[in-house]
C-alpha cells in the first residue's frame, strides 16, 4: 500500500508542489479521517474528500490519480474513475 500512497502524493503534487501535497494530505487524515493507504477500500469517501477540498477540479486530480495507479500496475484504464478502477484493481489481485 505504500506504493498507492506515493502515487496518491505525486498526484496531488502535480497540482500545488509539495506544500499543498502536505496540507492534502493532513487535512484528508485529521478532517476526513482518511489515510491514502485506505484508497482501495474506501474510494467513494476518498472522492468525496478530494471534492470538499478542490470542487470541480477534483475530477481532473482524480483521473490523474487513476492513470498514476493504471500505469503502475498496469491496468487499462479508460476513465471511469476511481470508484471503478479499485473495484478493478481488487479483483486482479496486483494491490
Amino acid at each position: 500500500m505504500a506504493k498507492l500512497r506515493k502515487l496518491v502524493e505525486e498526484a496531488i503534487s502535480d497540482y500545488g508542489g509539495e506544500i499543498t501535497k502536505n496540507a492534502v494530505m493532513y487535512h484528508l487524515e485529521k478532517t476526513h479521517k482518511l489515510d491514502p493507504d485506505d484508497i482501495l477500500k474506501k474510494p467513494e469517501l476518498f472522492v468525496k474528500a478530494l471534492r470538499d477540498m478542490y470542487g470541480d477540479f477534483e475530477s481532473i486530480i482524480e483521473g490523474n490519480i487513476c492513470e498514476k495507479i493504471a500505469r503502475e500496475y498496469g491496468i487499462d484504464y479508460k476513465g471511469e474513475g476511481l470508484v471503478e478502477l479499485s473495484k478493478e484493481l481488487r479483483g486482479s489481485e496486483k494491490a
